[in-house]
Parts: structure tokens; C-alpha cells; sequence
């Protein structure tokens, strides 16, 4: 998902042809890679630049907020199978369309320390909270055959970054994702709401940059915890 300009695509395909037992066997068993973006003008530039390159992908129109229409559209078209692939996206579960729960948890007490808003208007922490449990929950059904590698950007308690002057771009972070109704939680409350949508983090893979209490980058491999 997000697509972008094919650039992370590309860098997928070369890793595994160049570093993986994988890629010694591309000619037997053909490596099937899918791009999806909500932008138009990105489908096609990744197009031209994947055709460039000389790397076989299906580029397809798709909406994070909507894995099911992505599953059907890959399906009928393609003969995929959505749940058959390792599903990959960076910096992008943050910038999804916002949409309001359609289960609310009363007994939330959200600890994330951001400030969040859609067309001008705030929304609340706890509704924020539910929002993304949801979000991962329509992800589940298409994770849990290889899982959902997710690079994200995260902000930081502003009474914890305070103290770390100079050594954090969340400030930036913060604004720049404020104004533009983007949904950026700490990286504890990220792995506290996966865990509540029954996914996990794969230890082995997960890793954080930088790694202080403070980082506002992170890889995740989650998977289904039943």
C-alpha cells in the first residue's frame, strides 16, 4: 500500500534478488509483487518507473481504509489472493482517511498525548484510539498467512521530549501531521492498540529508530495472535 513513485517497490524486489535464497529462484518461481495507492498520478508514475526497471508488478487503485475492495479488485482481476502476500506499507496507517468508530470503548482511557483533528475539528483521544483498533481488525482477515510489515512514524510525549531538545524532530512531526489531519501515537500506544486488535509484534523484526524511549520510527512485523 502507498505506492508512492515505486521507489520502495524497487528497493523490495532487488533486496530479494540480490540478498535472498529467494532471489535464486525467480526463474522457477516468479516473485508476484502488487503496488496499491489511492493516488492516481502515483499509480502511474510507479507504472513508468517499474516498466524502466524492468520489474514485473501489478499496480492497482487502493484504499488502506478498505482492504476488502482491495482483496475483491485483486481477485477478480488478477486471480490473487490478498491474504497470500506479505502485505507492506510505510508511513502510511497514520495518514488514512479519518473514520469514526463504529464501536466505541466507554471505559477508554486514551494515554496518547497528541492533539488530533478532522476538517477543523477536534477529535478525541479515546475516539482516536478506537479508530485504529479498527483499522488493523479489517487487516486481520489478509495478515495471517505471511503478516503486515509496517515502517511508522510516531510522536512522542511532549513532557519526555522536552528533555531531549535537539535530538528529536517530533515538534515538526507534530505540526506538520496536526494541520494536516494525520493520526501519529506513541510508539507504546501503538504496540498496545495492536495487541488489543489480536496482533502481535514479532520480536525478531521489530526495531526502532532511534532506539531511546523517545524514537519516532518504527518497524513492526505483526501477525495474527489467534
Amino acid at each position: 500500500m502507498g505506492c508512492g513513485n515505486g521507489a520502495f517497490l524497487k528497493h523490495i524486489f532487488e533486496v530479494i534478488e540480490q540478498r535472498t535464497l529467494r532471489g535464486t529462484l525467480l526463474e522457477e518461481h516468479p516473485l508476484f509483487l502488487v503496488g496499491a495507492d489511492f493516488n492516481e498520478t502515483a499509480l502511474k508514475v510507479t507504472r513508468a518507473n517499474l516498466i524502466q526497471s524492468d520489474i514485473w508488478a501489478k499496480v492497482v487503485w487502493g484504499d488502506i481504509g478498505r482492504p476488502d475492495l482491495l482483496a475483491s479488485d485483486l481477485k477478480e482481476h488478477y486471480a490473487i489472493e490478498l491474504g497470500d502476500l506479505l502485505n507492506v506499507r510505510t508511513f502510511l496507517d497514520h495518514n488514512r482517511i479519518w473514520e469514526h468508530p463504529k464501536t466505541i470503548n466507554a471505559e477508554r482511557k486514551s494515554e496518547a498525548t497528541g492533539a488530533y483533528a478532522f476538517n477543523g475539528k477536534r477529535i478525541n483521544n479515546n475516539l482516536v484510539e478506537d479508530s485504529f483498533v479498527e483499522h488493523l481488525k479489517k487487516w486481520k482477515p489478509y495478515v495471517k498467512k505471511f503478516g503486515l510489515l509496517i515502517i511508522e512514524l510516531h510522536t512522542t510525549d511532549p513532557a519526555l521530549a522536552s528533555l531531549h531538545l535537539g535530538e528529536t524532530p517530533v515538534t515538526a512531526y507534530n505540526a506538520t501531521h496536526g494541520f494536516s489531519d494525520q493520526y501519529i501515537l506513541e510508539l507504546a500506544v501503538f504496540h498496545r492498540l495492536v495487541k488489543e486488535a489480536k496482533l502481535f509484534v514479532d520480536p525478531a523484526y521489530f526495531s526502532k529508530y532511534p532506539d531511546k524511549d523517545w524514537a519516532t520510527v518504527s518497524i513492526n512485523l505483526l501477525k495474527g495472535s489467534e
